[in-house]
């Protein structure tokens, strides 16, 4: 097991620069707000497929964003599938940039 944990809410936003995120915050207004007006119950689905890439320490992490909010009539329902690649770091937390990288942006950040 390793000895740190991927930071959830950055991994989160982390997914299609931010997309996944926004999305899932208007999915869950929408769902929300159709259960209230109807009654209904609504869902919001998270998925996560995640593979190597190669023989090198990325992944693919592809996710997709479904949901289904209710209506008076029925139900209307939307499905966001994407892929962003990502690295598994020695520390095992999940990162859009290897975490070896992270001296180089400090190094300009001192010019």
């Amino acid at each position: 097991m390793s000895a740190k944990q991927t930071d959830a809410p950055q991994f989160i936003s982390d997914l299609s620069g931010g997309n996944f995120a926004q999305g899932l915050g208007i999915a869950l207004t929408e769902v929300a707000q159709g259960v209230v007006a109807t009654g209904k119950k609504g869902k919001v689905q998270i998925t996560l497929d995640i593979a190597r890439i190669g023989d090198s320490n990325q992944v693919k992490i592809a996710h997709t964003l479904a949901y289904v909010e209710p209506t008076a009539k029925g139900k209307r329902s939307e499905d966001l599938t994407s892929e962003t690649p990502m690295y598994l770091n020695t520390d095992g937390t999940i990162t859009m940039f290897a975490n070896h990288t992270s001296q180089l942006f400090k190094e300009f950040e001192n010019n």
